[in-house]
């Protein structure tokens, strides 16, 4: 059987931080949803785009609205799987690499240039850390234009049940 006689296989988004909340205003494709917050916010990509009312439990999550949603609806936001796991080694790896291979660098030419070995080291994995932080930022804000690192509004959700039923 030949590859190209198997048909392609669908495969659903799955969602990572399933959320519930009121879309509060439409704005074209976007949607501005009140949630509760949540502990895992800290953590997500998206939190720049979610904004705190009042420093109390609730705020605002600017999503996609792919559903189709209305000023006043019950609907469910979620981020796809995927996103949180790529945001994380932006975070998390770039940082760490900076520091590491800064502080090799220092460490390696520390004796050829005549410098304090440990001196050196310090100095390298300063400035890798400072650049590989440049670096995140920068990677941070490219990818947080991308649709696909925005919270969407996955379901239009009715008082007797979700939407569809």
């Amino acid at each position: 059987m030949d590859r190209d006689d198997r048909e392609p296989v669908f495969r659903p988004k799955v969602y990572m931080n399933e959320e519930h909340g009121v879309v509060k205003e439409i704005r074209g494709s976007w949607a501005l949803v009140l949630t509760d917050r949540q502990a895992m916010c800290g953590e997500c990509v998206a939190r720049g785009y979610c904004h705190m009312l009042g420093g109390g439990k609730e705020m605002i999550a600017e999503a996609i609205n792919s559903a189709g949603a209305k000023a006043g609806d019950f609907v469910k936001i979620g981020i796809p799987e995927g996103t949180v796991t790529k945001a994380s080694m932006v975070v998390y790896m770039v940082p760490a690499l900076g520091l590491v291979g800064g502080a090799t660098l220092g460490y390696y030419l520390a004796r050829p240039l005549g410098f304090d070995v440990n001196l050196l080291t310090l100095v390298g994995s300063i400035i890798g850390l400072g650049i590989a932080l440049t670096v995140a930022r920068l990677l941070s804000n490219r990818l947080s234009k991308k649709p696909s690192y925005r919270p969407e509004i996955i379901q239009i959700i009715t008082p007797e049940g979700p939407a569809g039923d």
